[in-house]
């Protein structure tokens, strides 16, 4: 059977997806068509219907995309309209991981795939072409009238098994060389969809897609990773391997050499943990790279905060990481969470304390507001209370140029997610509903 997959191509979660069309660009019967809005998902979806192909519309869904109402709106009418016409619609990314009775039930999709999606899609589709049942795929949850039906979590991939993006049609992103954490700090939702142990692209590949982006021409070189400093690592370790990371930059600089490409690593999407950063792994970032910013995630000012989330590191980490990032001609840039749920008056004050450090050696401080993010284990609680006069010294931060962030949109998105709970567009995991089964 001939099948046309219609991916809802929404450039915020086009890093998601870029590894998935490059996984079904290589399955013979499967054609993939990229719908960048509304009117090409229903004309590419009318064109299948005509010529008799097995039509599959998929979304990547974030959480943070459903509190726009006339998103959600739409998303709804498009699906029940795709139900009608007998389309199978498939759904993954962090949401779709993160509440998957939610999106089968709440927002009308008939599939939802858990975690990385890389080769359970491929088998859903080989299964439609093959004329077997994809409803045996490993890594996928679906509706069966009443009821809910899990198949069981897929394998862990091996990255160099699979393209990070579909550069043969010119598609690029930052080059992801490192999946899965194994901290599982509780706010956060990657150790939870792509698992706790980390799994690293070879060098080799590494150098294999970044020469293929030059070819496109890129100029600037960015990389996907939960920690830059854990390249390499086998598990939770305090000490970075420092030789591994310079060969790693040294083989990247030596392909670029020849076109002066800019290699950018330890600033987004390739923060640092701060427990890893020492002297010789900041000399080796400096011999390198281009940014002259490293990102370092400290979240908390409070050691007991860190300990309740899970961190794995302690704020004298963070102070000893600030220290040696500016020493060697860097800006350090600190992440800070603050409503995190369980946290204090006291500990928001000593978070304050941590960021006036942070200034006083030359560091910018990055401030996110607590967002509950479904599949993350602290999902389920609410922001923690900020009182009126630490809001006002934070919003003097941001108007000072001390500090930056999406303070005020993050606190209204905060809100807007609770309401979802509230309105049963998210399930919590106490859901009384549909019965799952597992074969």
């Amino acid at each position: 059977m001939s099948v046309r997959l219609i991916l809802r191509y929404d450039k915020t979660v086009r890093y998601s997806l870029n590894p998935l069309i490059a996984v079904a660009d290589k399955i013979p019967g499967v054609r993939v068509v990229l719908a960048e809005d509304t009117g090409e998902l229903y004309a590419a979806v009318n064109e299948a219907l005509m010529n008799n192909e097995k039509c599959v519309v998929g979304y990547s869904i974030l959480t943070t995309m459903l509190v726009n109402d006339a998103f959600l709106s739409e998303l709804k009418s498009i699906l029940k309209y795709l139900e009608e016409k007998n389309c199978i619609t498939i759904a993954g990314g962090p949401h779709a991981t993160g509440d998957p009775l939610g999106t089968l039930f709440s927002l009308g999709f008939k599939v939802a795939f858990i975690g990385e999606a890389e080769e359970s899609l491929d088998e859903f589709l080989r299964h439609l072409v093959n004329g077997t049942d994809p409803f045996t795929t490993k890594g996928i949850v679906f509706r069966e009238e009443d009821k809910v039906i899990a198949t069981g979590r897929a394998r862990p991939i091996d990255l160099d098994k699979h393209d990070p993006f579909p550069y043969w049609r010119r598609i690029i992103n930052p080059l992801e060389i490192t999946r899965g954490c194994p901290y599982g700090c509780l706010y956060c939702q990657v150790s939870y969809i792509h698992g706790m142990s980390y799994r690293h692209r070879s060098i080799e590949k590494i150098v294999f897609y970044v020469k293929e982006m030059a070819r496109i021409g890129v100029r600037d070189y960015r990389f996907i990773t939960p920690d830059s400093l854990s390249y390499g690592l086998t598990k939770i370790s305090r000490e970075p391997d420092t030789g591994l990371i310079e060969e790693l930059l040294s083989s990247i600089h030596s392909a670029l050499r020849s076109i002066g490409g800019r290699i950018f690593y330890g600033s987004f999407p390739s923060e640092v943990r701060p427990e890893h950063v020492n002297k010789d792994v900041v000399r080796v970032l400096r011999k390198y790279v281009n940014n002259r910013e490293i990102i370092v995630g400290a979240q908390s000012g409070s050691n007991r905060v860190l300990r309740l989330i899970r961190r794995g590191h302690s704020v004298e980490d963070v102070l000893n990481a600030v220290k040696e990032i500016s020493e060697n001609g860097f800006t350090p840039s600190v992440d800070i969470i603050l409503g995190i749920p369980g946290e204090t008056r006291e500990d928001q004050e000593l978070t304050l304390e941590l960021i006036d450090e942070v200034i006083r050696n030359n560091g910018r401080i990055h401030i996110h507001y607590y967002l509950p993010l479904p599949g993350s284990p602290l999902g389920l609680h609410p922001p923690a209370r900020i009182p009126n006069d630490i809001e006002v010294k934070i919003s003097r931060l941001i108007g000072s140029g001390k500090a930056y962030g999406s303070w005020f949109s993050q606190k209204e998105l905060s809100e807007k997610i609770i309401k979802l709970h509230e309105r049963g567009v998210i399930v919590p995991s106490i859901y009384k509903g549909p019965t799952m089964k597992t074969f």
